[in-house]
């Protein structure tokens, strides 16, 4: 029987921001997360599970009840998170796609179960790359551009009139798209809410980038709030390689085109102009009219103030619930750990 390790040690301090919460394996990434992905490659595989953190570790576990933990064996396979960068991940969306198409042969269905003819939508490219779910809906004016990728609509999504989607391109369970124009390599996770202009990012489960407003090249992490107009620049004036700091260390990601990585739970105001390589940590609520470099966890406002911890629990909880979401009792309590840790410890 074949034993694959996750293993989460040594991660990238770069990945901190958007791991404190959800570990990489949990990320969306065209319609499953790693698990998914090994269970259908593996279905009699033990995986198991590791972590520096053994709160974190523990978090993992309870969600994860088929991840058994570490121990003291030779593995097949091991799997690290230097693997998940954001902006290597931007490169291979295509891979994705085609993964998630190999995997799931269902999404080869979907795309005999609709009529080009009558929808009142138009494709550009070839047919045969656009795969729609039956319970997808798509009003009339919408564009889907296959000439450079496939587009995969997944279950109950609704894309409305005016839109613009090329591929390649996953759009996930239940998500919204108004209104927008998405170009080519993104991948959209369940239960978002997306409009105006996106291009290269990732944005993963119950992300609102609702209104206008530009997001390039970006990676966007579960419950993420964008208002109206805030927008990310991912090209510095002189087209240099864009380094990404995180306190004392700095990152090269090797490309001049990267924007911003938002971590969970952060909200960013209406307006606001966050600058190429912008980091901001989880829970972070600003509302300064121009960001740049990185943003401690739970910033309030602007940098050097804290979002008081029951006020962001509260809030976090009312944020769940407009998704029929519920924070867990046990991820709260990992959560004020997390906060005593990173701020209180200090």
């Amino acid at each position: 029987m074949k034993s694959i390790l996750i293993d989460e040690r040594n991660r990238p301090k770069i990945l901190d921001p958007i791991s404190r919460f959800h570990s990489f394996l949990e990320w969306n990434l065209g319609g499953l997360n790693l698990p998914d992905k090994l269970r259908l490659k593996y279905p009699s595989a033990n995986i198991y599970y590791t972590a520096d953190d053994p709160g974190f570790t523990k978090l993992i576990l309870q969600r994860h009840s088929d991840l058994l933990p570490y121990k003291e064996i030779s593995y097949d396979e091991t799997i690290l998170a230097e693997s998940y960068l954001p902006w290597e991940l931007q490169r291979v969306v295509t891979s994705i796609i085609e993964e998630t198409l190999s995997l799931n042969k269902d999404w080869k269905k979907y795309r005999k179960n609709y009529k080009i003819k009558g929808s009142g939508f138009h494709i550009v490219g070839k047919e045969k790359h656009l795969y729609l779910h039956p319970s997808v809906t798509v009003y009339p004016g919408v564009v889907f551009d296959t000439s450079t990728g496939p587009i995969l609509v997944d279950e109950g999504a609704k894309i409305s009139s005016f839109s613009f989607l090329e591929g390649p391109l996953y759009i996930g369970k239940s998500s919204q798209v108004d209104n927008a124009r998405i170009a080519g390599g993104s991948l959209i996770g369940k239960n978002c809410r997306i409009g105006g202009e996106v291009e290269n990012s990732i944005i993963l489960d119950y992300a609102n980038k609702h209104h206008e407003g530009f997001l390039g090249h970006s990676f966007v992490s579960s419950w993420v709030n964008l208002g109206a107009l805030a927008t990310t620049s991912d090209l510095k004036n002189n087209y240099g390689i864009v380094k990404l700091k995180l306190n004392d260390s700095e990152t090269n990601t090797g490309t001049i085109k990267f924007g911003s990585i938002l971590g969970p739970f952060a909200k960013i105001a209406i307006g606001v102009m966050l600058n190429t390589g912008s980091v901001v940590d989880i829970g972070s609520n600003l509302l300064d009219a121009r960001v740049s470099g990185y943003q401690h966890p739970f910033t309030w406002i602007s940098a050097g103030k804290h979002y008081q911890l029951e006020s962001f629990l509260a809030d976090t909880k009312k944020i769940m619930a407009r998704r029929s979401v519920d924070l867990l009792d046990f991820e709260e309590e990992y959560l004020r750990n997390l906060y005593s840790n990173l701020l209180e410890g200090k």
